[in-house]
Protein backbone atom coordinates (compact mmCIF):
# COMPACT_ATOMS: atom_id res chain seq x y z
CA UNK A 1 0.00 0.00 0.00
CA UNK A 2 1.19 3.10 -1.16
CA UNK A 3 0.90 5.75 1.58
CA UNK A 4 1.47 9.87 2.00
CA UNK A 5 1.53 12.34 4.69
CA UNK A 6 -0.50 15.34 3.69
CA UNK A 7 -1.10 18.49 6.31
CA UNK A 8 -3.32 21.45 5.98
CA UNK A 9 -3.94 24.27 8.24
CA UNK A 10 -1.90 22.77 10.74
CA UNK A 11 -3.15 18.87 10.99
CA UNK A 12 -2.01 16.01 9.31
CA UNK A 13 -3.96 13.65 6.91
CA UNK A 14 -2.95 10.43 5.10
CA UNK A 15 -3.52 9.37 1.86
CA UNK A 16 -3.50 5.63 0.81
CA UNK A 17 -3.81 3.70 -2.45
CA UNK A 18 -3.71 0.50 -3.31
CA UNK A 19 -4.49 -2.94 -6.15
CA UNK A 20 -6.84 -5.52 -4.02
CA UNK A 21 -6.89 -8.60 -6.21
CA UNK A 22 -9.98 -10.25 -4.47
CA UNK A 23 -11.96 -7.14 -5.56
CA UNK A 24 -10.11 -6.84 -8.92
CA UNK A 25 -9.84 -2.48 -7.94
CA UNK A 26 -8.18 -0.09 -6.76
CA UNK A 27 -8.65 1.65 -3.55
CA UNK A 28 -8.14 4.96 -2.21
CA UNK A 29 -8.33 6.56 1.22
CA UNK A 30 -8.09 9.80 3.47
CA UNK A 31 -7.91 9.39 6.73
CA UNK A 32 -6.51 11.97 9.59
CA UNK A 33 -2.72 10.94 10.41
CA UNK A 34 -2.21 9.15 14.13
CA UNK A 35 1.48 9.66 15.79
CA UNK A 36 3.23 6.32 16.79
CA UNK A 37 1.87 4.71 19.68
CA UNK A 38 3.92 5.67 22.73
CA UNK A 39 5.23 2.44 23.30
CA UNK A 40 7.50 2.93 20.00
CA UNK A 41 8.93 5.87 22.00
CA UNK A 42 13.27 5.10 21.76
CA UNK A 43 12.74 3.24 18.56
CA UNK A 44 13.18 4.04 15.05
CA UNK A 45 9.40 4.38 14.00
CA UNK A 46 9.00 6.54 17.43
CA UNK A 47 7.85 9.39 14.57
CA UNK A 48 5.84 7.46 12.74
CA UNK A 49 2.52 8.63 11.30
CA UNK A 50 0.13 6.05 10.56
CA UNK A 51 -3.41 6.15 9.61
CA UNK A 52 -6.66 7.10 11.53
CA UNK A 53 -10.25 6.41 10.76
CA UNK A 54 -10.97 6.35 6.97
CA UNK A 55 -13.04 9.99 6.49
CA UNK A 56 -13.20 9.06 2.64
CA UNK A 57 -12.97 5.93 0.06
CA UNK A 58 -12.94 5.89 -3.30
CA UNK A 59 -12.85 2.30 -5.17
CA UNK A 60 -12.58 2.23 -8.73
CA UNK A 61 -12.99 -1.34 -10.19
CA UNK A 62 -10.43 -2.41 -13.35
CA UNK A 63 -11.72 -1.53 -16.43
CA UNK A 64 -12.14 -5.16 -17.16
CA UNK A 65 -15.24 -5.35 -14.19
CA UNK A 66 -17.66 -2.80 -16.14
CA UNK A 67 -18.12 -1.17 -12.89
CA UNK A 68 -18.00 2.76 -12.23
CA UNK A 69 -15.85 4.16 -9.42
CA UNK A 70 -17.50 4.79 -5.96
CA UNK A 71 -17.28 7.24 -3.17
CA UNK A 72 -17.84 6.35 0.70
CA UNK A 73 -17.52 9.25 3.41
CA UNK A 74 -17.83 8.87 7.32
CA UNK A 75 -20.39 10.82 8.53
CA UNK A 76 -19.00 11.32 11.59
CA UNK A 77 -15.45 12.98 10.13
CA UNK A 78 -16.13 15.98 8.73
CA UNK A 79 -13.52 16.90 5.69
CA UNK A 80 -12.17 20.33 5.33
CA UNK A 81 -12.88 21.23 1.62
CA UNK A 82 -9.10 22.40 0.54
CA UNK A 83 -8.46 18.97 1.58
CA UNK A 84 -10.93 17.06 -0.65
CA UNK A 85 -10.32 19.07 -3.40
CA UNK A 86 -6.45 17.54 -3.12
CA UNK A 87 -7.38 14.27 -2.58
CA UNK A 88 -9.89 13.92 -5.61
CA UNK A 89 -7.10 15.73 -7.59
CA UNK A 90 -5.08 13.09 -6.60
CA UNK A 91 -6.79 10.29 -7.09
CA UNK A 92 -7.55 11.49 -11.29
CA UNK A 93 -4.30 11.97 -11.54
CA UNK A 94 -3.03 8.24 -10.19
CA UNK A 95 -6.56 6.89 -12.54
CA UNK A 96 -5.38 8.76 -15.41
CA UNK A 97 -1.71 6.98 -14.86
CA UNK A 98 -3.26 3.55 -14.75
CA UNK A 99 -5.62 4.74 -17.85
CA UNK A 100 -2.22 5.76 -20.02
CA UNK A 101 -0.46 2.78 -18.58
CA UNK A 102 -2.98 0.20 -19.94
CA UNK A 103 -3.94 1.75 -22.74
CA UNK A 104 -2.36 -0.20 -26.32
CA UNK A 105 0.55 2.11 -27.84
Amino acid sequence: MASEVWEDEGEYYCFQSAHVQSEEAWIFELSEARRAPASWSGTEHEQAVMPGVVMVAVVAHDAEVEKPPFVRFDPEQPVPFALMKRFVARVAEMLDNLEAEQSPR
